[in-house]
């Protein structure tokens, strides 16, 4: 008797259908996913998978990139999680998306950035139910990050983490006194075209410093609405003249914390004679693949930094 019973609850287990529920994306398409999924397909490295990773959600594949040996990686999540593809699979890489290696990953979810895969919804959905993020739609980051743990089931793990986040930033905030009331810039410079990018929204580096009270220029609020940042000519530097000036470099592309300085003597020759972080030595460069991702490891990461400088 107890194994006719057995046998009738497996099959049962077998026919129930999987829990659903509709979700609405970035790209304001109502989807219907798993309640719990339980193979993610990542369609971007450095936002999508370094979020999921960090949430301990089911993620079976992630796109890639080359890197200088040749090799894929995981941009961000190989440098905060230490995620390789010796532990998930690989999707595509990055610019070339592989359809039929996808489908041959049998997800039962993929989630992708609506910037590179608007145009591939309708293959993808046809491969498994799918959700477009947009990481540059002028929402604070973190605000993102808690829409995309929602989807996927895990809020409450997003939750603790931030949880744990909160506490750290008081700690901090309280050692920086009234420091942290002063004002920031957070910008990209680049010495070919000779442009400044004042970004509004940018991953940890803006939601850390916001959190701990510095006070964001004026210019911030030229940013177009729905955009997370603006170009300015560098003929415009002045407008950048903040207690602190905060940018970030590629490391694969030969960048280091000394470019900053090295694009502003080429775009903006005198920069340090009237910007008060150059005078003051206030400006940061850190690693873009650490504060460019959403993360609460990353954030956590500057924090440290803040707290050792001697700002």
């Amino acid at each position: 008797m107890r194994i006719v019973i057995l046998i009738w609850a497996l099959v049962l287990a077998i026919a129930a259908p999987a829990l659903a529920r509709d979700v609405t994306d970035h790209d304001g398409r109502i989807v219907t996913v798993p309640d719990h999924p339980q193979r993610i397909v990542s369609l971007h490295d450095w936002t999508l998978t370094v979020m999921a990773r960090e949430l301990d959600a089911p993620l079976i594949a992630s796109i890639g990139r080359p890197g200088t040996d040749g090799r894929p990686f995981i941009r961000g999540a190989r440098e905060l999680f230490g995620l390789t593809f010796d532990q998930i699979e690989l999707a595509s890489l990055h610019g070339k998306p592989d359809l039929e290696r996808i489908r041959a990953l049998k997800p039962d979810l993929i989630v992708a950035n609506s910037g590179d895969y608007a145009a591939l919804t309708d293959q993808l959905s046809s491969i498994a139910p799918t959700l477009m993020f947009n990481p540059e739609n002028g929402k604070p980051p973190f605000d993102l990050y808690r829409d995309f743990a929602g989807w996927i089931g895990k809020a409450e793990r997003f939750d603790a983490l931030r949880q744990d986040y909160e506490r750290d930033l008081a700690k901090i905030r309280t050692s920086l006194g009234k420091n942290a009331g002063r004002s920031y810039a957070a910008i990209l410079v680049d010495g070919r075209d000779g442009s400044l990018t004042i970004l509004k929204e940018y991953g940890v580096l803006t939601t850390v410093l916001d959190d701990l009270g510095f006070r964001r220029l004026p210019i911030v609020g030229e940013v177009p609405a729905g955009q997370s940042r603006m170009r300015i000519g560098a003929e415009l530097v002045g407008e950048i003249d903040a207690d602190m000036i905060v940018t970030t470099y590629l490391p694969e592309n030969g960048g280091t914390p000394q470019s900053i300085f090295d694009d502003l003597d080429r775009i903006a020759p005198g920069y340090s004679e009237f910007l008060r972080a150059s005078r003051e030595r206030h400006i940061l460069s850190l690693s873009r693949y650490e504060v460019y991702p959403t993360s609460f490891r990353g954030a956590s990461i500057l924090l440290e930094v803040l707290a050792s400088s001697n700002f």
